[in-house]
């Protein structure tokens, strides 16, 4: 069969979807990563759709075939950082073997995440407010869901003592969000101070969790 027979051979329908997929995925993973990069730059409340698409070399009626507006891009790319902190925690958080190293673990991955990339502080410094209105959303609740099976696991093996797990993974979140906000907001940024901090606050605390 001589190349010019191969190239002038129609296209199957699989292969056709299968192109039509991956150019679907490709325009995805465009407009996210521009948007991560105007959210960084300018804060969810002075961005715009058209913002977003000039980063891009698609035209703005693309955009809106993957996304109703700007908060829905917005929470994507926050779902998209979300599941990225699961899989690090699963790495880390779920083998620790003490309290300590649990907690530590916690702390360390989340605040290093936000502050290795130097995107994503910007990101989390120019919108606390609108991840703020996230934090009950399905894909951020993915994080706190995680968080509650480790917990259980933790406290089935006996590296944590026994506890409401509900109440401790909304006490460690809580910590690990408010914390990280003060941290990012000082010059210089220092996660490992923070982690200590956060760390030690909930070691003191679990001594006296203890069975009544």
């Amino acid at each position: 069969m001589s190349t010019s027979d191969t190239l002038d051979r129609p296209e199957t329908p699989s292969a056709a979807d299968s192109r039509r997929e991956r150019k679907k995925q490709e325009n995805r993973t465009q407009l996210l990563a521009a948007a991560r990069a105007v959210f960084a730059e300018m804060g969810f409340g002075a961005a715009s759709v058209r913002d977003i698409v000039r980063r891009t070399d698609l035209a703005t009626g693309t955009f809106y075939n993957y996304f109703e507006d700007k908060d829905a891009i917005f929470a994507a790319v926050v779902g998209e950082l979300t599941d990225e902190l699961v899989r690090r925690h699963s790495a880390g958080r779920a083998k620790a073997s003490t309290a300590e190293a649990f907690l530590r673990e916690h702390f360390t991955v989340y605040f290093r995440f936000i502050v290795d990339d130097p995107e994503l502080l910007a990101l989390a410094r120019k919108n606390v407010t609108a991840i703020r209105t996230l934090l009950d959303k399905p894909d951020v609740r993915t994080l706190a869901r995680c968080l509650y099976d480790h917990l259980k696991d933790a406290m089935a093996r006996g590296t944590l003592p026994t506890m409401d797990a509900a109440l401790f993974a909304a006490a460690l979140s809580g910590i690990a969000f408010e914390v990280s906000v003060l941290m990012i907001a000082r010059d210089p940024v220092d996660a490992e101070g923070a982690a200590d901090f956060a760390t030690r606050l909930m070691l003191g605390g679990l001594q006296g969790m203890g069975p009544k």
